[in-house]
């Protein structure tokens, strides 16, 4: 994007030197010829400005390493060693939540259909994945050793599906918070008996946080969520 938009940069500036070089040389009787070619210009500038916003809407194919500094929207696929991931929904800033003295901020979740190679398919002993992803961070407010599972969390999809989080592939956020701690990680969900294009909806039930005497000081949490596409 940067580099798109540094082009069209020298492009509208070469063509500004060119109409300033002309007048110069000509004197007032150029003034029309001046005013015409700083509308074209204009023109040209507006154009290139729409073709720009069209291909920055369009689909991207990016690698892992390239994902790392931009961020991938729906529509977009991630190639890595492992295989293609296409993120087919998105939403971000869904909420933060309260346990307690438990604070539970769901970043972005995501539906994603890829297709695993080599040893990551060996791994998981399967070539086509559909998952759904939840970025979170939980943060303690006390001074006391709180308990808090986020990475625990059970999903329930629009298309029946009640899933937990796979092991392998999610993140472990440690339950024990001693003190005031922040913590973040992200959970994976693999669809079993649907495709990740055909959910629309999720809702995440999580536990309410627990004092050092197993006792509950908080609600449990239940967040819905609506993905967009």
């Amino acid at each position: 994007m940067k580099r798109s938009l540094f082009i069209l940069f020298v492009g509208v500036f070469l063509m500004a030197l060119s109409a300033c070089g002309t007048q110069e040389s000509s004197g007032s009787d150029t003034t029309a010829e001046d005013a015409s070619s700083t509308e074209e210009a204009e023109q040209e500038s507006e154009s290139s400005t729409a073709s720009e916003n069209k291909e920055t809407d369009a689909p991207e194919t990016m690698t892992a390493e390239e994902n790392e500094n931009k961020d991938a929207k729906v529509g977009d696929t991630v190639t890595s060693e492992a295989g293609e991931q296409t993120m087919v929904s998105r939403t971000d800033d869904v909420g933060t939540f309260e346990s307690g003295p438990i604070s539970l901020t769901i970043e972005k979740v995501n539906g994603v259909s890829g297709t695993l190679k080599g040893d990551a398919a060996a791994l998981m002993d399967m070539e086509e994945i559909e998952y759904i992803q939840v970025d979170m961070k939980t943060s303690n407010s006390s001074e006391d050793h709180i308990s808090f599972y986020a990475s625990q969390a059970v999903m329930t999809t629009n298309t029946g599906e009640q899933l937990e989080p796979d092991m392998l592939m999610s993140d472990h956020i440690d339950g024990e918070y001693l003190g005031q701690v922040n913590k973040e990680g992200t959970s994976f969900y693999i669809l079993k008996n649907s495709k990740a294009e055909d959910v629309e909806s999720i809702t995440l039930y999580y536990s309410a946080a627990q004092n050092e005497n197993f006792e509950n000081i908080g609600e449990k949490i239940e967040v819905d969520v609506e993905l967009n596409k």
